[in-house]
């Protein structure tokens, strides 16, 4: 997919597409190692946008694992079910991610991998897509997403990782990745313990 449909989806909804340049191929491979997919039964991603996260987790899915890609753009869930056939490419929005895998009666999942663009949503919506990560994650299950690095002293970064502390029981930071443009880090986080 292109870096052209993800311009005109930019265009067409700036407040729901984050970035005009697909994640690099180094930040991709950052997002889903360490978090188990290898040995999913299933990963679901929140805003694959383009692809190229999808395409890593794709790579890295065992045999019998199951990827559910939840993407709130029209003309991007298109182009996913096209490139993506095994996957389950559904258009809805993250908020609802507990209400998708009850209606599928699907289990909760191993790993939930994030590409959304936080930095332009409303702590409100921040805390309810958070709610519904936390609420859809198997116990030991990770939720992984990233944040761009210059972002990190704004108010809106730091909100947000106050958000992940308060939902998550342990929250882990990579080191950058600066073969992204822009340079990105990538947090890996976990539930509490029950």
């Amino acid at each position: 997919m292109s870096r052209q449909t993800l311009f005109r989806s930019f265009l067409r909804h700036p407040g729901r597409v984050g970035a005009l340049c697909p994640s690099s191929p180094s930040l991709c491979r950052m997002m889903v190692s360490r978090i188990g997919v290898e040995r999913a039964a299933l990963v679901v991603e929140l805003g694959p946008g383009t692809g190229v996260i999808t395409r890593e987790i794709v790579r890295m899915l065992p045999k019998g694992g199951k990827l559910v890609a939840v993407e709130l753009d029209e003309m991007l869930c298109l182009q996913l079910r096209r490139n993506f056939p095994a996957v389950e490419v559904l258009h809805d929005s993250a908020s609802r991610l507990d209400a998708i895998l009850a209606e599928r009666n699907l289990p909760a999942a191993d790993a939930i991998v994030s590409g959304l663009p936080w930095a332009v949503f409303p702590e409100s919506l921040q805390r309810e897509i958070l709610d519904a990560v936390a609420g859809s994650l198997a116990p030991e299950g990770w939720f992984t997403t990233f944040a761009y690095l210059q972002g990190l002293m704004l108010p809106a970064g730091m909100r947000f990782r106050r958000l992940l502390n308060e939902t998550f029981g342990e929250v882990l930071t990579s080191s950058v990745v600066w073969r992204n443009l822009p340079p990105a880090f990538v947090y890996r986080c976990r539930r509490r313990s029950e």
